[in-house]
């Protein structure tokens, strides 16, 4: 009853109804200039993002009791309660990049009496702090309604979906309700990127980026809106999780290298500049790395940063091992590099196993990591690795996916130790590991199973 009295109101009878009606008329619109088929997709999308909000709004304050969202909530609160106290501190919030004991607002963050005075502390973080003051603005328009709030956050985060949908869909027109499935109704995805959190930030930016890129690059139109898009998407990643622009960035540079590559004729030519590619878009790698983890916002992703956080935290585990039950924590228990990439994309992808389960929660994550570690050793055992890895390099979009979403994997899997946080991280780059695995079953002409086939069917 406590959390219904902080996070609800009987406001919300009348606030979240009309919230509803506001997104609906949106997608609509945005639905009538598309063809009849996608037109029932963004529709659905709407339906199924609501349902997935609604479900991660109960699951946050009746199983999490608030976790990170009511967190941000708070915080979101705090900013408000600033900006009712005095109208200035609105300019002091847009130019804050972070929060400290010098920043006239940071008084509003340690004495609010949530979670033992402890949102000062979550909020110092640059990129926590940036959750809240993007939470303003519906917090504003919508009289602090929670539930508006976590409405506003998905649909950003669907929208991002239907742009990376859209985007493939431009190749691949006969794969509709695979890639439907893929980007816009894949549960986890859906479920985790429907609440006031980063990550349905992040899914919608890189769904921005990339459908920018694709008009900019390839379509050639809509320039001003595209760029503008990536700019604002750009600068969102960069102070939030700054390690998913760094790989987006260098998933796009070879796509759209192998893009041009695919229109040389000669096959000498055309291998020559293969390799220049792949060592030209490692150099940009390199180059962006050293300049994005030079700023202040992303400097705990410097390499070396990242490699001893990764140490620490598998020794932490190893302790707890020794000493207690780990729960939903989990060790990739390696030093040997070859044999860390490969369990962290193991853990990214296929875990947690069915056995590692511990929680009504972990369940829905463990049938779907059953799902792709299936669908991925069905590949393998049928057409070999030999034919995975000759398609991907063959088709320039596939070459994305895969590059994004492996060195994401890795990233992902050698810094995580807890399940449940790991289901929350490795939601950007799922969409693209499904997307590329159900274009080598159609290249190969290799059968979904028949349930799989009836469930694409309800899509459209």
């Amino acid at each position: 009853m406590i959390l219904l009295a902080r996070f609800f109101s009987l406001n919300d009878v009348f606030l979240v109804p009309l919230c509803l009606v506001i997104l609906f008329a949106i997608i609509r619109a945005m639905a009538k200039k598309q063809d009849p088929e996608v037109r029932k997709i963004y529709i659905k999308a709407f339906y199924f993002k609501v349902i997935c909000v609604l479900a991660y709004t109960l699951v946050t304050e009746f199983y999490f009791k608030g976790g990170d969202t009511g967190l941000y909530y708070q915080g979101v609160l705090d900013l408000r309660t600033a900006v009712n106290d005095d109208f200035d501190h609105l300019g002091r919030i847009i130019g804050s990049s972070k929060l400290d004991m010098n920043n006239p607002i940071a008084p509003y963050f340690l004495y609010d009496n949530y979670a033992d005075d402890y949102t000062y502390n979550y909020m110092v973080s640059p990129s926590n702090f940036f959750v809240p003051r993007l939470g303003l603005i519906p917090a504003i328009l919508f009289f602090n309604s929670y539930l508006c709030i976590n409405l506003i956050f998905g649909f950003f985060a669907m929208i991002g979906a239907l742009r990376i949908f859209k985007t493939f869909r431009y190749y691949y027109p006969t794969c509709l309700k695979e890639l439907a499935l893929a980007t816009v109704f894949l549960p986890s995805v859906g479920f985790w990127s429907a609440g006031l959190l980063k990550d349905p930030i992040c899914f919608g930016c890189i769904g921005f980026i990339l459908y920018g890129a694709h008009s900019i690059f390839i379509k050639k139109a809509n320039y001003k809106s595209s760029i503008a898009w990536i700019i604002i998407c750009g600068i969102l990643l960069f102070y939030i999780k700054a390690y998913i622009l760094l790989v987006l960035i260098l998933a796009i540079t070879v796509w759209l290298f192998a893009e041009t590559n695919k229109l040389i004729a000669d096959k000498t030519l055309r291998t020559v500049f293969s390799v220049l590619t792949l060592i030209f878009s490692f150099l940009i790698a390199y180059f962006l790395l050293n300049y994005f983890t030079s700023q202040e916002a992303a400097k705990d992703y410097k390499l070396e940063t990242l490699l001893q956080k990764t140490e620490y935290q598998r020794k932490v585990i190893q302790n707890l091992a020794a000493t207690a039950t780990l729960g939903s924590n989990f060790s990739i228990n390696t030093s040997n590099p070859v044999i860390l990439v490969f369990n962290s994309i193991v853990a990214t992808f296929f875990r947690p196993f069915l056995w590692e389960i511990t929680s009504p929660i972990a369940l829905f994550s463990a049938i779907e990591s059953a799902f792709f570690l299936f669908l991925t050793i069905k590949f393998f055992f049928k057409r070999g690795l030999v034919t995975y890895f000759r398609l991907i390099f063959s088709d320039p979009r596939m070459l994305m996916c895969f590059v994004f979403s492996i060195i994401f994997a890795i990233a992902i899997g050698a810094s995580t130790s807890n399940f449940g946080a790991l289901s929350r991280y490795k939601i950007p780059c799922m969409p693209f590991y499904f997307i590329m695995l159900m274009l080598l079953y159609r290249k190969t002409s290799l059968g979904f199973p028949n349930w799989f086939n009836r469930l694409l069917k309800r899509i459209n």
